[in-house]
């Protein structure tokens, strides 16, 4: 293939012939619209300036009346109309066929042959041409009924260019404005007439169409050079590029481009060196993946493994208080015993039925704190207070087994104000110190104390008795999760109260564990101290 035929058949060539394609249509398309519609876009821009400017000069005028200080004149916003718009401004007053004109401070009456009447004292209102185009074209408007019946009886302000007249269409180079200041509907009246030139303009027109055709030969001579300039440096980069994506190709990936350009090729570069990056990585990261899959099918199956324990642990807790109603109904219903018997078949069927009303209490508990959606009552109180009623009920609960239950409270505090949920907080410390008292051996000892730090109080449920196996800790605040695998009812609980503590003390912040100590186990949590309370003296009762 020759290069002439490589040339045509790259991305240079079709970069070169778009963009001169592109650049010279465009050129082309912008001159001819500016040449062409120039002068049809200003006059439409003047029609629009000078029916906003003559009505605000006639409302002004209809206000203010000629000024005192004008000698006669016109007011000073008439000439600056004037000034603006290239015009020549006049007060024309329609009386019984005649016709004033007032240019300055003098006037003239004419009858309805104006275009016979330009003798010399008209030369004294302004320069010749532009007054004597002025009084043609007020001849021109007043045989123009239409016109006529839209400003002095319509009473509409009318600003429009003229067709002229003559072959050589004399004053259709101007605007022509009326504002009707007052008329009495028969066609009499006063108005304000002004005449704009569009002489400048339409020259300007000429230039341009001129100009057009000198821009775009021009045009036509550099856009080539400069579209197959463009062409061989856009390309350049592409080209190397191809030649680093062949390397890739080939599983080389000893080279990176290092381009630093902040465009979309310095991009593309990066992106290249991005994926040769990432296929040296590739081979690690499939054993990665692999590692991580096999994490994930244990996970799952340790969830598993979990949601039937959770299963299990539902089955038992209510199989066995259902199997002894339903027993022990059906020993009531076969009238077996009698007296003493039968009251303790009905004793044991409201006890299995209060365990089994606690179980689903302490089910729907946990399921609404860890719903996410529930929110704790915090309020001020007295955490002595919480820590004395607590042990008084633990105590009761351990006098069936001579579980002594003692309370121990720092001697130099006598209050320990703190910001919680009081009713969640006491239901952590029945769950927990009941727990210790089901532990404890009979007769053994369950301890309740408090202790503060700087920013915190700890507060630790001690009973005396076996350890917890060490590998068994982190599993007891699961729910249904007992060390008792066997899950004896002699060990009592539902096994859900150390898993609704934990979402209680989640729920709070704080911090919480369970630890094997010298002769017992002790749960112990956190709960910070209440900013901006001062530990009062409580008087001893």
């Amino acid at each position: 293939m020759s290069r002439m035929t490589q040339w045509k058949h790259s991305v240079a060539f079709r970069l070169f012939a778009v963009t001169f394609l592109v650049v010279m249509l465009f050129l082309g398309g912008l001159l001819a619209a500016l040449a062409g519609s120039f002068s049809s876009f200003y006059e439409r821009r003047q029609i629009k300036d000078i029916t906003a400017q003559i009505s605000g000069i006639r409302d002004r005028y209809v206000r203010e009346g000629m000024p005192s200080s004008s000698g006669g004149g016109f007011p000073l916003y008439f000439y600056r109309f004037e000034n603006d718009y290239y015009a020549t401004i006049s007060l024309v007053t329609l009386e019984n066929g005649k016709t004033i004109v007032r240019r300055t401070a003098q006037q003239l009456d004419a009858d309805d042959g104006l275009s016979d009447m330009l003798p010399t004292p008209f030369q004294l209102y302004g320069p010749d041409g532009q007054f004597n185009k002025l009084m043609l074209t007020l001849q021109q408007w007043r045989q123009d009924g239409d016109a006529v019946q839209r400003v002095m009886y319509d009473q509409a302000t009318l600003v429009y260019r003229p067709e002229g007249t003559g072959e050589t269409e004399s004053g259709s180079d101007q605007l022509v404005a009326l504002a009707p200041l007052e008329t009495d509907g028969q066609g009499n009246g006063t108005l304000l007439f002004a005449v704009s030139s569009l002489q400048p303009v339409i020259g300007a027109a000429r230039v341009i169409r001129d100009f057009s055709w000198i821009a775009f030969g021009v045009a036509a001579m550099l856009v080539p050079i400069l579209a197959l300039l463009y062409a061989g440096i856009l390309t350049k980069p592409l080209r190397s590029l191809n030649a680093f994506a062949g390397r890739l190709a080939a599983l080389d990936f000893s080279r990176r481009t290092g381009w630093v350009r902040k465009d979309e090729i310095g991009e593309l570069a990066r992106t290249f060196d991005f994926l040769a990056d990432n296929l040296q990585r590739t081979l690690g990261e499939l054993h990665e993946a692999n590692d991580k899959l096999r994490e994930d099918i244990e996970r799952e199956k340790e969830l598993e493994r979990m949601r039937r324990n959770f299963v299990a642990g539902v089955s038992h807790e209510l199989k066995t208080p259902l199997s002894l109603i339903g027993g022990y109904a059906e020993g009531l219903q076969d009238n077996i015993g009698s007296g003493e018997k039968r009251e303790k078949y009905a004793e044991i069927i409201l006890d299995e039925t209060r365990r089994m009303s606690t179980i689903v209490a302490d089910m729907l508990d946990l399921s609404q704190l860890e719903s996410g959606q529930y929110r704790i009552n915090r309020e001020k109180f007295d955490l002595f207070e919480l820590l004395a009623e607590s042990a008084a009920r633990a105590k009761a609960i351990g006098a069936g087994r001579d579980v002594k239950v003692k309370l121990c409270l720092p001697p130099e505090e006598d209050t320990a104000p703190v910001s919680a949920d009081r009713s969640r907080l006491g239901q952590v410390l029945i769950n927990l110190l009941s727990n210790a008292v089901r532990h404890a051996p009979a007769g053994g000892r369950v301890t309740l104390a408090a202790s503060r730090s700087d920013k915190e109080w700890e507060i630790a449920v001690h009973n005396e008795g076996e350890p917890i196996p060490a590998e068994e800790l982190p599993r007891i605040w699961s729910q249904f999760y007992r060390v008792d695998k066997a899950r004896s009812r002699e060990s009592g609980g539902t096994g859900i109260g150390l898993a609704i503590v934990k979402q209680i003390l989640e729920l709070h912040g704080s911090s919480y564990e369970a630890r094997n100590e010298h002769g017992g186990v002790t749960f112990a949590f956190t709960l910070p101290l209440n900013a901006g309370e001062q530990t009062g003296r409580l008087s001893a009762g």
